[in-house]
This record gives structure tokens, sequence and C-alpha cells, in this order.
């Protein structure tokens, strides 16, 4: 196993634990898959959307109780959209939307914070907190007529959520289609599905959508639960996660800034400035 740099990590036919050390990527793939198969029939009832799935996942009301501020949150961010990375720029081994039609801005990875992005949102990681056992929660942003090809995930035993934000005027012609169930986003009314089922998305409309994604567990029985936390911590830990974190970090400035209050030395009064963004950002190097 060849020594690379982390510009390689990421790409595809390798798995890098480590900077140094990788495993082969396909057979992981195949297993996991294997793996997932297995999980599918230990899985919840799914995919269900709107109070069907508020139903069976009650914590995931949080969101819609906080329906507004995570929208203010989003509305500030895509003041910032230029800047948002396309998700084949953080993993490149990931799927491929022409033109940077699929933008994805990263909140949580596997389990990490990913506080460079957190801090432009901080009304949205708050309602994030109230749902346990989180691993990753990020907002995905696909333009006009984008197509995300048929696909399955490798994350078995998570259970991902949903949560519509903006949609299209006409929401049937922007769609996903998982395992032969076919849904259209309708905004606050949430959609939970098993990422490992075969999923593709399309939208046939001029206008954006974005979803905020939240993938957390699923209750998973003796002794499946081992091979799904075993992966979860190899995963996490893993070089891959810790290079694509720093690829999503894009120093979007913190939404709420920072304050601070002096005192006049001889008036003593006292005046409120708003420390910049950049100065905070150099403050911690």
């Amino acid at each position: 196993m060849q020594k690379e740099s982390a510009q390689g990590i990421g790409h595809k036919g390798r798995f890098y634990l480590t900077k140094n050390i990788w495993l082969p990527q396909q057979p992981l793939e195949n297993f996991n898959l294997k793996m997932s198969d297995m999980i599918l029939r230990r899985m919840p009832k799914l995919p269900l959307a709107g109070e069907d799935a508020v139903r069976a996942f009650p914590v995931l009301d949080e969101l819609k109780k906080s329906h507004a501020k995570i929208k203010a949150d989003l509305e500030y961010l895509l003041s910032h959209h230029e800047e948002i990375p396309a998700l084949h720029e953080v993993h490149p081994r990931d799927l491929y939307v022409p033109g940077r039609a699929w933008r994805t801005f990263l909140l949580k990875l596997w389990g990490h914070d990913v506080k460079e992005n957190a801090a432009a949102v901080p009304d949205t990681m708050a309602a994030i907190a109230k749902i346990p056992g989180v691993h990753t929660a990020l907002f995905s942003i696909l333009h006009g007529y984008a197509e995300i090809e048929p696909h399955r995930g490798s994350a078995a035993g998570v259970v991902r959520f949903h949560y519509p934000l903006i949609v299209p005027t006409e929401p049937e012609k922007c769609w996903i289609e998982i395992g032969g169930h076919h849904f259209f986003w309708e905004e606050g009314q949430p959609l939970v599905f098993d990422d490992t089922r075969e999923h593709w998305v399309k939208n046939q409309t001029d206008q954006t959508r974005v979803v905020l994604i939240i993938d957390f567990n699923a209750d998973m029985p003796f002794p499946v639960n081992l091979y799904t936390g075993l992966r979860y911590k190899i995963v996490r830990r893993s070089a891959e996660i810790r290079t694509a974190i720093e690829r999503a970090s894009i120093g979007v400035p913190p939404r709420n800034p920072v304050t601070q209050t002096t005192v006049g030395l001889i008036s003593g009064a006292r005046s409120t400035t708003t420390v910049p963004a950049a100065s905070r950002s150099d403050a911690r190097q």
C-alpha cells in the first residue's frame, strides 16, 4: 500500500483509514451492500411521508417546531451560495451532477460537527441537537433541471430524513423515487427512508429545491447492532471523514455576530462593537 497525499483521499478505488493505510473500496462496498440487504429486513417500515413519518419518529417534530428559524438560517446561507461546494468536491468518489447543480452544505458528518459551517446556522444546529443518534446533517441544494442518478447509499442501519425547506411552485415536477415508491417534496412535510434502497431524484423545473438531510440511528437488534456500531466507529475515525470535513468547511461568517462591550476610561460610557468574522478567525490561529 503506497503512501498518497490527502488529495487522493476520497477518490474511487480506495478507502483510506489513515493518510497512508487504505483498503480496496469495491470489496468493502460489496460486503456492506450484502449486509444492507440483510439489515433491510429488520428496518422500520419505510419510506414514510408527512404525518405518517412524524408518528413513526415523533422526535422529528422538533424540526417542524423550528421551521421558521431553520428557514431563516437557510436564507442567510443562500446569500453565500457560490461558496457552497458540490458533493463531488467534498468527496470525489461520491455522485457527480454536472455544472455544480447539486451543492451540499455539511453541518455534521459521521458524528463530527463541521464547526465552521455550523456557526453559520445556529438555530438549525440547535434543532438537530434535539434528535438523538444523529450521524450526518446537511443542506442539500438541487438546482433546476438537475438529476441525481439512481443509486444506493452505504450506511446500513441508518434512517435518512428529508425536511423540505424550499420547493418549486409545481412540486410534483420535483420528485424522488425510492424502491418503486414515488414522492414529491412539500415544504415542511417530512420524508423518511432507508438510504440503502435504490433512489432517484429529478428536478423537472427551473427552480431550486432545498432539503435538510439528517441521518440518525435506527434501533437495530443484536447482533446486527454490533456490525453497525463497529462500522460507525471505524468510518468516523478514518482519514476519509477528516479530509471530507476539511473540504466541506467553507467559513461562512456566523449568522449571529459576536459583540464586545467597552467602557470609556474617563467618561465611563459603554459602547458596543461587532467583531468582524475575519478578526475572530485570526484570533483562533
